[in-house]
């Protein structure tokens, strides 16, 4: 056993010696002295002179005659300055003994493997998606045909993980790979490697809930469902384009979603096999049709309003209103401006066509060209600007009883009304 041992720490200085060589040149070696050390010494004192000092042993003769070739082959052949890394490393082997050198040429590219290894595996780029609270949840859903390294992906860019090579080599050496159940894992950002296996292995599999609030337009929730790990945000969007599955929801010119306004807010329960942009969206225009009761239609239809139309006015109404006690009124405002031919002026319309909202619209925004700029367009945009709840929907259904036609909201969000530009103006000057 000490053979064995002996030869591994003789296998090492050689990988190290190696290693020197190439970094600093052909015969330097590691932790090489620089200085001729005393064979003998006694606290700082001059090594003790032997008896028969005169007389050079076998040992010192040989180390004189090492010493003397060294320096004959030193004046032989100037420094040149460093080797190319070919020439460092056949000086190495030559030295050593081709035997040696090769076995430590052969450990170094072991290395050099594993470290490629490592960068092929490794943790992959920061996650695209947003940042998550504590606790909460991101699901991950392993389909069938999927690999370790598929699933490691996955999991490093939803944040679930931060190392594909930790995981891909935890899966190789307990032999998790034909182990891992396919089906919807909840995770929180963050995780330990191995705590993930243990639940894809346990087939620790969930329900998945997630909340879509009142408001969100149909790009906002591609993009909360994405960072939840659910879908594609690019392939909701495109899904979401063109999903009409009622008549009323039929795409209309200058639309850019037809599923826009049509998708209800709630919270929903989805299981694995919906899990795609169409399920989602099927399941949540299926709650909008049921919460639109008879009575609803027949109240739009009395007063002259299609469900496209109502739902467009509704998606005004919820994206303008911050507290409920306003919505009725609001809607009064869009009725009435609508009645007698007057722009409905809605700076949400204007916010709906830019990248990112605003805390305030300018002039220049007001000169957008475009059939959702209601500052220049008389009547409804073309079609909803955000996905309403009920309140919104019966706010326009029934409407509060005033005479007002303009409001502006308070850096509180709370709404002050007036019937006249004048004090309409005045308001603004007041409260923004």
């Amino acid at each position: 056993m000490n053979d064995w041992k002996i030869k591994g720490q003789e296998a090492w200085q050689k990988v190290r010696d190696f290693l020197a060589t190439i970094r600093g040149g052909a015969g330097e070696r590691p932790e090489q002295a620089t200085e001729t050390k005393p064979l003998h010494t006694d606290a700082g004192k001059p090594d003790a002179v032997k008896p028969d000092a005169g007389k050079p042993d076998a040992a010192s003769q040989a180390a004189d005659n090492l010493k003397a070739q060294s320096g004959a082959a030193a004046a032989a052949e100037p420094d040149e300055g460093p080797k190319s890394l070919k020439e460092r490393c056949a000086a190495f082997c030559k030295a050593s003994g081709w035997k040696n050198g090769l076995v430590a040429g052969l450990v170094v590219l072991v290395l050099v493997v594993g470290g490629v290894a490592a960068y092929l595996f490794g943790a992959g780029s920061a996650p695209k998606r947003a940042s998550f609270d504590d606790g909460q949840n991101i699901y991950v859903m392993v389909k069938p045909g999927m690999g370790a390294n598929d699933i490691a992906a996955e999991l490093v860019n939803l944040g679930v993980i931060d190392s594909k090579m930790r995981f891909w080599w935890l899966t190789k050496i307990h032999g998790y790979g034909s182990q891992i159940k396919t089906g919807t894992y909840a995770f929180q950002a963050g995780m330990d490697e191995n705590e993930v296996l243990q639940k894809l292995v346990a087939g620790d599999t969930t329900i998945i809930k997630f909340t879509i609030p009142e408001g969100f337009s149909v790009r906002e929730i591609a993009k909360r469902l994405a960072d939840a790990g659910l879908v594609d945000e690019q392939a909701f969007l495109a899904a979401a384009k063109d999903f009409a599955p009622y008549p009323y929801m039929k795409k209309q010119p200058n639309v850019q979603f037809a599923a826009e306004g049509f998708l209800f807010p709630d919270t929903y329960e989805l299981h694995s096999d919906a899990a795609t942009p169409e399920g989602i969206m099927k399941m949540m225009a299926e709650d909008f049709d049921q919460r639109l009761t008879p009575a609803m239609r027949q109240q739009a239809a009395a007063m002259n309003l299609s469900i496209h139309d109502l739902i467009t006015l509704a998606s005004l109404v919820e994206k303008e209103a911050r507290y409920d006690e306003d919505r009725p009124i609001i809607a009064q405002v869009f009725l009435k401006r609508l009645a007698i031919g007057m722009p409905l002026q809605s700076d949400t319309t204007l916010q709906y066509l830019m990248a990112a909202p605003k805390e305030d619209v300018s002039i220049e925004d007001t000169k957008i060209q475009s059939p959702y700029n209601t500052y220049q367009v008389t009547g409804l945009p073309p079609g909803p600007i955000a996905n309403p709840g009920l309140k919104s929907i019966e706010a326009v259904l029934h409407p509060a009883a005033t005479d007002y036609l303009y409001f502006v909201a308070d850096r509180q969000g709370h709404n002050h009304y007036s019937t006249n530009y004048a004090d309409h103006e005045a308001i603004v000057e007041q409260v923004r």
